[in-house]
């Protein structure tokens, strides 16, 4: 796993946005690119451009859905449940805005390290279902 860690956080490094990475995490899986498709993901991120539903969970979602055509069902609750307890225990809450605490300068620190667990909770959660992500 630490391999495609690396490239997502080699993705956020160069300036790509949680929902954005996570999408081309998917893609590349695939071993297909989309730039339509992550120009659309740009939308998600920061919270849809508000500070609202955080772009890591928004990316993972549309991420499983690259992967598994059975995903809403099934795998993104799973995850939106997860998403909601982890972080809501480890910042308060699941939105952009209340995750880097109302402050964009939060984002560098905070962001990536929520990215990164939501990319893993999902990859376990497609495991636990058959699917092999790599």
């Amino acid at each position: 796993m630490q391999d495609d860690v690396q490239r997502l956080s080699q993705l956020l490094r160069q300036g790509g946005c949680c929902a954005v990475a996570l999408v081309q995490m998917g893609l590349e899986w695939r071993c297909e690119s989309d730039p339509l498709l992550l120009q659309a993901a740009a939308g998600l991120c920061g919270g849809v451009q508000g500070g609202l539903l955080c772009g890591a969970l928004t990316g993972a979602a549309c991420m499983l859905n690259l992967v598994a055509p059975d995903a809403n069902q099934v795998l993104v609750p799973e995850l939106t449940e997860w998403f909601k307890a982890a972080m809501g225990e480890q910042f308060g809450g699941s939105d952009c805005a209340t995750i880097i605490a109302g402050d964009p300068l939060n984002k560098p620190a905070r962001c990536p390290v929520v990215v990164e667990a939501t990319y893993r909770q999902a990859k376990e959660i497609l495991k636990s279902h058959g699917y092999e992500f790599h």
